[in-house]
């Protein structure tokens, strides 16, 4: 294997699955060959697997592997979005694969056409002759995923149906063969769910996307990802409590619930669905709102079976004000800024609220990985920020967040140090600001008149941070950090492009828990604990956010373990600190049974959260 292939290898190997990639993120577009075929296999993140499969000679030569080469339009698109996200270059991948099916086709070599068995031919009349496949390379697009845990395992067929009745149709045929199916959103879980060696249902098409804003509500389709749901929404004067970006929504409902800053307000699970459509396992269409729809009160401790396949939902629109905006509230130690988080949502304040670790928002924030390791060494170590505080909210709710907060960081601060954030190591920053004699020198950064000095020392602009990235794309990023919703909190927090960036060093492993935030010190013992097993695994790992609900009564928490997949040794300690992980939080559990790890609520996103976050409250029904 030549360099250029060895090089294109690791690239496509290094793809993180997150699905950044089949979303406008960047408002710069979408891979026109991925909207034009829907398959994944189209998109970059289906043929950073195909290349890698083909230069490692896992996968014949087929028609399918053929038609992806020759459907990518080299439009480049790809490149900026993954690079923003992870920093790779799929360029080289989809260049990669190019050359050899150039090649192939230049010794004559001839594609061979999958078998068409009757499954196949069957699938092929519920969708349509080019909506299922069972193509080699197709099929490796949809066998595998970061996870540590996953096993690589490559379907017999991937089909797109159009519509409900297409979903019901194929659940129908299946059952009648005997056929294994999962359902499939963008495949950004990355956890092997969506993994099968029967029939993979991919929901791509389905993009039913219906607004009534007399009623505040929004009809989304299986296919449509929050991103696309939040554009529309916040065009229309709204916004819609959603997470990951790529994420489809109705997946992500039924994975878990949706969480995020926002869910401080609006809650999660069933808090913003007003009804949904479901096909069960048998092909049955329920609908949550009829009499025969399945009960989503009826939250299980041990785990359940999902009630079906959501290909629609109805879900509330939230209005937004006027004025809205976000300050940053810093803190040398956790459980202080857990009380502060606490007690906003307790009084009602804020439209979103969120306990950020410096690991977490140095990574968000930062466009490279050496400038996040600039940003975590100048503000943990020598400012002595630990964690942030973000609030979200209109004039009234930051008012008051300012008045109860110790000290608290403007927008306009935020968008200078992130734009002046390559400066920050050989400015002085840091020495000025502990030199203005506080004990905590990030206070300084909240004194009046100080972003002033600030931008004087730093030289903040979108084309000093852009030199951090690689020179051919530099005039993209400063275009990209020309825009004032690039370093804008609430914009971040809306539309949450940056949090995929946690995964640019490694694939992330995140483990969630409602834990109870009226014991910070509790709070605070999960964390070291998280700290401690990943230590002992030496495996890489920090504490991520931590949101309030229920009036500052519980929260939701993210920490994260991050592993070179394509590592053996990675993996391997990865896979015992997973285990190790799984007993100590066991354990938190039977200490406080108001602790609640998240695969508990898999497969239940439609739960009332009450069921779940107030268990112990519940009546017995023996």
């Amino acid at each position: 294997m030549d360099r250029a292939a060895a090089s294109a290898l690791e690239t496509a190997r290094q793809c993180r699955h997150y699905a950044m990639c089949k979303i406008d993120c960047l408002g710069t577009g979408v891979c026109p060959s991925g909207r034009r075929n829907h398959f994944v296999s189209y998109y970059p993140q289906g043929i950073m697997d195909i290349t890698a499969a083909l230069l490692e000679e896992r996968i014949p030569v087929s028609a399918g592997l053929f038609h992806v080469a020759d459907q990518c339009t080299m439009c480049g698109i790809c490149d900026l979005q993954c690079n923003f996200v992870t920093g790779l270059r799929p360029m080289k991948a989809v260049e990669a694969l190019k050359r050899r099916v150039t090649e192939l086709r230049a010794r004559g070599a001839v594609p061979v056409e999958a078998p068409e068995d009757s499954f196949l031919l069957s699938l092929r009349e519920i969708t349509g002759r080019e909506f299922s496949t069972s193509d080699p390379a197709h099929l490796t697009a949809y066998s595998t995923d970061p996870c540590p845990t996953s096993v690589e395992t490559v379907p017999g067929y991937v089909a797109l149906p159009e519509d409900t009745q297409q979903v019901s149709s194929i659940v129908r045929l299946c059952r009648s063969c005997g056929v294994e199916y999962v359902v499939r959103g963008n495949g950004s879980s990355v956890m092997g769910f969506v993994l099968s060696p029967g029939v993979i249902i991919d929901t791509a098409r389905m993009r039913t996307l219906e607004f009534r804003t007399e009623d505040r509500s929004v009809t989304v389709g299986a296919g449509i990802s929050s991103m696309e749901l939040q554009k529309e929404a916040v065009s229309m004067g709204f916004r819609v409590n959603t997470a990951e970006p790529s994420a489809l929504y109705c997946a992500n409902i039924m994975c878990s619930g949706v969480f995020s800053l926002f869910s401080s307000s609006c809650g999660t699970g069933l808090d913003n669905l007003i009804d949904a459509e479901f096909v069960d396992d048998e092909g049955n269409i329920l609908q949550l709102s009829g009499r025969n729809g399945p009960n989503p009160c009826a939250f299980q401790r041990s785990g359940a079976l999902p009630p079906g396949i959501c290909t629609r939902a109805v879900v509330k629109l939230h209005p937004v004000c006027e004025g809205e905006s976000a300050i940053a509230v810093p803190f040398d130690s956790m459980e202080p800024a857990i009380l502060y988080a606490r007690e906003l949502n307790a009084m009602d304040i804020g439209l979103g609220i969120g306990v950020l670790g410096t690991e977490y928002l140095c990574t968000f924030m930062a466009p490279t990985a050496g400038l996040a390791g600039t940003m975590r060494r100048i503000y943990g170590d020598d400012l002595g920020i630990g964690y942030m505080v973000v609030v979200l909210g209109n004039r009234h709710h930051l008012k008051a967040a300012r008045a109860l907060a110790p000290c608290a960081i403007e927008q306009g601060m935020i968008t200078a140090l992130t734009l002046g954030m390559t400066s920050l190591e050989n400015s002085g920053f840091a020495s000025i600001l502990k030199g203005m004699g506080t004990d905590s020198p990030y206070m300084n950064l909240a004194e009046p008149g100080m972003q002033i000095l600030v931008e004087a020392a730093l030289d903040p602009s979108p084309e000093a941070l852009a030199s951090a990235v690689d020179p051919d794309l530099r005039e993209s990023y400063a275009a990209l950090y020309s825009r004032d919703e690039m370093t804008d909190m609430l914009w971040l927090n809306t539309f949450r492009i940056i949090s995929s960036r946690m995964g640019r060093e490694g694939h992330v492993v995140a483990f969630i828990l409602y834990v109870p935030m009226d014991v910070p010190d509790l709070v605070a013992e999960i964390h070291r604990s998280f700290a401690r097993v990943a230590d002992e695994n030496g495996v890489r790992g920090d504490f991520g956010f931590l949101t309030p609900l229920e009036r500052g009564s519980m929260g939701v928490l993210e920490w994260d373990m991050y592993l070179d997949h394509t590592d053996e040794d990675e993996v391997k300690r990865a896979q015992e600190a997973m285990v190790q992980a799984a007993g100590m939080i066991e354990g938190l559990q039977g200490r406080d049974p108001r602790i609640l790890w998240i695969r508990y609520v898999f497969n239940q996103g439609f739960a009332r959260k009450e069921s779940f976050l107030h268990r112990g409250s519940l009546l017995s029904h023996e």
